[in-house]
């Protein structure tokens, strides 16, 4: 295990919950499609559902110490319902979609859907639109619009990596261990309380595009070293 907070038994408990709540939420998907079919208003609540649900079982999975191949499914299944569920609106998610395609080497029809929604920037901030250029190279930021500082550290970081990666590295350090904390406004913690560990991915996503060196990172409790480096 990469987390020892739990013992396995429990996280092997949460994890037959997170399967059943997949499955659930999937069955749900068809009788919705089948009664309403697939231009009903909510359909992007229903995926968005099923994405949440395969995100915390992948990250479940990776506090248990499960390698890419075994993780690979459960991303895959991710990015496919997030990318169909996000509206446009939801910056955090549009982060956690290409910090996991970078990690996971995956650009795909979903991907470049998810691209195609962003250019309608509905509500978006600088730090999702500094994550979709880490994804598209040729994506042009134009906002510079920031709601929290915790946010606009992950923007200093891809800013310095430009001219000094070891001060972005630095800089990173700094929000890995002092300030993500205060990002976790959705929940990894469910709220019946089901731990599933601590990650903080988006850096590890930094670490891969931007080519950083984070072996001063590997230390830090919540650095995700083994999926920084999975490909």
């Amino acid at each position: 295990m990469r987390d020892n907070t739990k013992t396995l038994e429990f996280y092997k408990k949460i994890y037959e919950q997170d399967s059943y709540f997949i499955k659930s939420s999937e069955n749900d998907l068809m009788e919705i499609l089948e009664e309403k079919g697939s231009d009903f208003e909510k359909m992007p609540d229903c995926y968005s559902d099923i994405a949440h649900d395969y995100f915390h079982r992948f990250y479940l999975s990776y506090t248990m110490g499960m390698n890419y191949e075994e993780l690979l499914s459960d991303v895959n299944k991710y990015i496919e319902n997030a990318c169909t569920g996000w509206t446009g609106k939801d910056y955090e998610e549009l982060v956690r979609i290409c910090s996991v395609s970078i990690l996971f080497n995956i650009r795909n029809e979903y991907i470049e859907k998810l691209i195609e929604k962003a250019e309608s920037r509905l509500n978006t901030l600088m730090y999702g639109e500094m994550f979709i250029k880490l994804i598209e190279p040729s994506w042009e930021v134009k906002t510079d619009k920031i709601c929290y500082v915790e946010d606009k550290a992950i923007v200093e970081v891809i800013q310095l990596a430009q001219t000094d990666k070891e001060a972005a590295v630095q800089r990173l350090k700094k929000f890995v261990d002092k300030q993500w904390f205060k990002t976790l406004r959705d929940g990894i913690i469910s709220p019946e309380g089901c731990y599933r560990g601590f990650w903080c991915i988006e850096a590890a996503a930094l670490v891969k595009a931007l080519g950083l060196d984070d072996a001063e990172l590997k230390g830090c409790k919540h650095y995700p070293y083994d999926m920084a480096h999975f490909c």
